[in-house]
């Protein structure tokens, strides 16, 4: 399916993309574990290989992206142009200029006392790491060294909170490194969770967080390699580093070689392939690009090439598949079993694009991929997109009577804070605020209707009143919400307070 090429057009797409209702329970059986709706329409297994003229498309879109990486790299980042966006819920049409005033407008509005991000930020992270109530739901475990305990699910070896504890574990680095933190409370919990499921000795965990989910173990390679530049860069701590690397290296090379479906990574063995994995894939191996092709103890010419192949292969996929459309900044969820694009949009699929491109932008200092971020975190933060509040970011779902009530949501609650990394990672790596004020509103929001010790309202006064739930851009009570605060809300709105420190 090809992209609409008009302003008219993308409404109408739009239409006929994201404003479905996700199939029935009946549809998704079978499932021993999903992504919530991205997952409901890749219920049966993939048989059909890619047609010659998928192949032809694949190869021509992974020549564009290395002539693109030819034309700029190197250069001096400039700021590209923002696409047009909508400022209006009525959706008429305007500029750049009046989207940033709308987004300065959103930042005022939320009105933070100084340090309020921060001591926020700062008791969501005690909550989520149990320094305050130890029998809160929420908290870290430290005899498994995971979120949520670790129990057999399904057919899988893997605990419900498995992913969710890969995003905590991220969240937290993310923390560390927003923070300059190096309080060896902190560091015991990351050391922790790395030796008691890195699969040594009596480990029940996957080997090196490796499962036959490859979304899963994506996430998991995001994190140790954040780690391992935590680690490197303000800890000091060159064996630790070493250690996360080499894991998350593993990772990656274990989804590169794992069985594929329509030519793309897979979300299970089994399934047919969808975007967060295949789009997780590109950003980690641009990532592990850009370490090893940095000057320093882990500087490696042939891992470098390595896996700058494997992040241009994966970004051109995605594009020869349909799955992402550049010039509208919309992203479809996966693959049907005839690799036919299917079902979106939600949150995370599009940050975690734009987050690909990012990395791949910072690894080779090339305006293009900059360029094309925007266009997927802009289209997001747009009202039109459905997506957007009032510019306090949403799931879709969300504006719907049942308020996403019928999905599951151990999986959706934790998509928003993986687009709000993204946005921060812009600003991070193009060395500009551009999306600050937009930082600031989620930020506020959070505060304003995503509080509670579990039950009511509160303040983030102690780690057990700042407890963080899925509602950001309205008052929902805590005791009737149709999504319940959990370990994914809390971490996916503590990503969101960090990237307002960071971004």
């Amino acid at each position: 399916m090809h992209g609409p090429g008009t302003d008219q057009g993308l409404q109408g797409f739009l239409e006929h993309l994201g404003r479905v209702d996700p199939p029935s329970a009946g549809e998704a059986r079978g499932r021993a574990r999903m992504f919530a709706s991205a997952r409901r329409v890749l219920a049966r297994p993939l048989r059909r290989r890619l047609s010659l003229l998928a192949v032809s498309l694949m190869i021509c879109s992974q020549a564009s992206l290395a002539l693109a990486d030819a034309a700029d790299s190197g250069r001096t980042y400039v700021p590209p142009p923002s696409p047009v966006a909508t400022c209006q819920r009525q959706a008429a049409p305007c500029g750049p200029v009046q989207l940033r005033a709308a987004l300065n407008r959103a930042a005022a509005r939320a009105k933070l006392p100084a340090g309020a991000v921060l001591n926020a930020a700062t008791q969501g992270m005690r909550e989520l790491l149990g320094f305050g109530d130890p029998h809160n739901p929420l908290r870290w475990d430290p005899n498994t060294g995971l979120w949520g305990g670790y129990t057999s699910y399904g057919t899988s070896d893997a605990h419900p909170d498995w992913w969710q504890s890969a995003v905590a574990t991220w969240a937290l680095v993310r923390y560390l490194e927003a923070t300059g933190s190096t309080d060896p409370a902190y560091q015991d919990v990351l050391d922790r969770t790395f030796e008691l499921n890195v699969s040594l000795p009596g480990s029940r965990a996957p080997l090196n967080f490796a499962n036959e989910y490859m979304d899963d173990t994506g996430w998991w390679a995001l994190a140790w390699t954040e780690a391992a530049r935590y680690e490197l860069n303000v800890r000091g701590d060159g064996r630790l580093a070493a250690r996360y690397l080499a894991v998350a290296e593993f990772d990656a090379d274990y989804i590169a070689r794992a069985p594929r479906s329509c030519g793309g990574i897979v979300w299970q063995l089994g399934y047919p392939a969808d975007t967060i994995s295949n789009a997780e894939f590109a950003g980690v191996s641009a990532e592990l690009y850009s370490i090893r092709r940095a000057r320093g103890p882990f500087h490696n010419g042939g891992k470098a090439a390595h896996w700058l192949g494997h992040a241009r292969w994966a970004l051109s996929w995605l594009r020869s598949h349909h799955l992402v459309n550049l010039r509208a900044g919309t992203v479809r969820n996966g693959l049907t079993r005839r690799c036919r694009p299917s079902a979106g949009p939600l949150t995370y699929t599009e940050g975690e694009v734009a987050d690909a491109l990012i990395q791949m932008g910072a690894a080779l200092h090339n305006n293009w991929y900059f360029t094309q971020a925007r266009t997927f975190l802009d289209y997001t933060i747009s009202p039109t997109s459905g997506m957007s509040h009032d510019l306090v970011l949403q799931e879709y779902c969300e504006s719907r009577r049942k308020m996403c009530h019928s999905l599951r949501q151990f999986d959706v609650s934790s998509f928003k804070g993986i687009f709000v990394q993204a946005a921060a990672d812009y600003d991070l790596a193009t060395g500009t605020h551009l999306y600050r004020p937009w930082l600031q509103a989620q930020a506020g929001a959070i505060l304003s209707h995503a509080v509670s010790d579990g039950k009511r309202p509160t303040r983030c006064a102690t780690p057990h009143r700042c407890q963080l739930g899925f509602y950001w851009s309205r008052n929902v009570s805590p005791a009737s919400a149709p999504v319940p605060v959990s370990l994914a809300s809390h971490t996916s709105a503590l990503q969101a307070l960090v990237a307002a420190l960071a971004g």
